[in-house]
């Protein structure tokens, strides 16, 4: 028998609000074909159409290096996708003493597919909560264990709106990179880092709310990232109430703190491009 060989990544675990109601609440052929169109089709589209920004301020416009494009996506093709139920397991192995800019570029590909999942899901009436951890993990077809993964469930539990936070661990790790990045001077990358995430005080069950830093799964400056419009407070509504769900009372509260999450983003966010690509980080990669 083989050895089991163990990773080392980060790895994102979702489970979908009112998938219970929804199972009761509908055939069994609507419900198929929901989780058909959805569910498992949703890792594919997410992993093709990724693609860092185009549209970036003319003074850091230059020649792209083939090399990065070739290593972002040789990066997208290692996430993982684990769908049971209606639990997501996502996984992104990389090597610990791997040099920074892959560090980074590892967690720019996760979070942007962690963000435009829940960003898809949601519009599909599927909300999500979730959260990342990091650290040495398995996974083989539809076993796995580890402690990452164990920490990723339990925080996401706690939850009580549609979002996605980093558990101590990935908040640790990223805050490591985050101190790299400045005394490195990359600054797309420090764009990318305050982007992707925002320090928000998340809603919990049965502890204070605290501020976290929280996937920014509302507005990325992103090719093809869906952009929220209208009226706020009937998008969030839609999206929890839609597949003949009931807003039971304790749904409420998520739906009401779903709302002010994406109200805050758009509010105290600016949003803006980034790109694996600058000068600086070109120098580095063919060095």
């Amino acid at each position: 028998m083989a050895a089991i060989k163990p990773q080392t990544g980060l790895v994102a675990f979702f489970d979908i609000l009112g998938y219970k109601q929804i199972m009761l609440n509908n055939d069994i052929h609507k419900t198929a074909q929901l989780v058909s169109d959805t569910l498992i089709n949703i890792p594919g589209n997410i992993i093709k159409n990724i693609k860092p920004a185009e549209n970036m301020p003319e003074n850091e416009k230059f020649e792209t290096n083939q090399s990065i494009i070739d290593s972002w996506q040789k990066t997208l093709s290692k996430i993982n996708w684990l769908i049971f139920s209606d639990s997501i397991l996502i996984s992104l192995p990389f090597e610990p003493q791997a040099p920074l800019l892959l560090m980074l570029q590892h967690y720019a590909a996760f979070a942007t597919v962690c963000a435009t999942l829940l960003n898809e899901t949601f519009s599909a009436g599927l909300p999500l909560r979730g959260a990342i951890s990091v650290g040495e993990f398995f996974i083989e077809e539809k076993c796995f264990a580890g402690k990452p993964i164990i920490s990723a469930y339990r925080t996401a539990q706690e939850l009580e709106f549609s979002g996605c936070i980093l558990a101590e661990d990935a908040n640790n790790f990223i805050s490591q990179l985050r101190k790299e990045v400045i005394i490195k001077g990359y600054e797309n990358m420090l764009t990318m880092l305050d982007q992707t995430t925002i320090l928000y005080l998340v809603p919990k069950k049965d502890a204070p709310s605290k501020r976290n830093r929280t996937i920014n799964w509302v507005a990325l400056e992103l090719e093809d990232f869906p952009k929220i419009e209208g009226n706020i407070r009937d998008f969030v509504t839609t999206a929890f109430l839609m597949h003949n769900k009931i807003a039971l009372p304790m749904v409420q509260a998520k739906i009401i703190n779903t709302e002010m999450f994406v109200r805050h983003v758009l509010t105290n966010l600016e949003i803006k491009p980034w790109s694996m690509n600058s000068p600086k980080i070109d120098a580095a990669f063919k060095s």
